[in-house]
């Protein structure tokens, strides 16, 4: 709450971020929070989409997440304005942030296993930067190209050990399972790369919480005509869920998505992106591990070595560039 509340605080005075290579303590502990909060999204969505109706989970996720950030961005008056003068992006942003990242990423992770979905999502930042670079963001650094290469290499070592059956423990439907699982999480992370690149034109014309809010509740109403199709199958999920689906829903609702991204803002301010980006990629290390903890998942070689593949990408590829020296006067 007081990070929402900090938050909102320098948008409304204009306050800049410190130089990045200043050590800044908060800064830190802003991404430890966000990196421990951000690790168990996909663990907490496995629990409640195994349970509760799938077109429901992100219908509540982000409507009651959009109410709980209206408070603090002015009222509903702000995101009508957002509305107003944006609609055509914020419509194109809410659209990838909720009804099609939300139906590949949630399918996913009721199909297959929290471990891939960590370590696929792991190439996020490889997204942003190559769609940035194609709608000329960003300029091209073929330096880094090594570190996407790697990172592609790893997710096909993952794939490859599904097909070959690396888990032999597995049946061959769970095989099949967790292979088509991760034919969605591709799309599930270039979605959820689109919305992270288009929407920064938004935050930077209207701020990180008003975007945030016109993004979550947009979605959700987009997401309405998508959740209606599925609803006569819900009164039996519904009445056959158990008290830690719902609680596992709220903590997302209430907690992970409109906090760990507040988090994630507070630490821009403070340091460089690049920085922020590479700490942000242990997340997905902690995803893993929630899943061979709290799910019994086996660290197969494929997922081991396909694994450390992306990560290395991913790392390569957030690293900071290096400055260039000074001429001589």
């Amino acid at each position: 709450m007081g990070a929402i509340q900090e938050t909102r605080r320098h948008e409304a005075t204009g306050a800049v971020a410190t130089d990045a290579r200043t050590p800044d303590l908060r800064a830190y502990v802003y991404l430890a929070i966000m990196i421990v909060l951000g690790s168990t999204t996909s663990p907490l969505a496995q629990v409640a989409v195994r349970q509760l109706p799938i077109g429901m989970v992100p219908l509540l996720r982000f409507g009651i997440a959009g109410l709980f950030l209206v408070p603090f961005v002015g009222g509903f008056a702000t995101v009508r304005e957002l509305i107003r003068r944006d609609w055509k992006r914020l419509l194109m942003v809410a659209a990838c942030c909720v009804p099609i990242n939300q139906f590949f990423f949630l399918t996913a992770a009721k199909l297959g296993t929290n471990a891939h979905v960590g370590l696929f999502y792991a190439t996020v930042p490889l997204i942003v930067w190559a769609l940035a670079w194609a709608i000329g963001q960003e300029a091209l650094d073929l330096g880094r190209l090594g570190g996407i290469l790697i990172s592609i290499a790893g997710v096909l070592v993952i794939g490859l050990g599904n097909v070959l059956g690396a888990d032999a423990a597995s049946t061959p439907a769970e095989t099949r399972a967790v292979l088509i699982a991760d034919l969605l999480l591709v799309f599930a992370v270039l979605s959820w790369g689109a919305y992270v690149t288009l929407s920064r034109p938004l935050i930077m014309r209207h701020g990180a919480l008003p975007t945030l809010a016109g993004t979550f509740l947009v979605g959700c109403l987009l997401q309405v005509p998508v959740s209606a199709l599925t609803v006569p199958g819900w009164g039996a999920q519904i009445r056959a869920a158990t008290p830690s689906a719902w609680i596992c829903l709220a903590v997302l609702a209430g907690v992970m998505t409109p906090i760990n991204l507040t988090l994630q803002n507070l630490a821009l301010r403070r340091l460089d992106a690049s920085a922020v980006a590479t700490f942000s990629n242990v997340a997905p290390v902690l995803t893993v591990a929630w899943g061979v903890w709290l799910f019994g998942e086996a660290l197969t070689p494929a997922l081991v070595i396909g694994g450390a593949l992306t990560l290395l990408g991913v790392f390569w590829t957030s690293r900071p560039a290096p400055r260039k020296a000074k001429a001589a006067p």
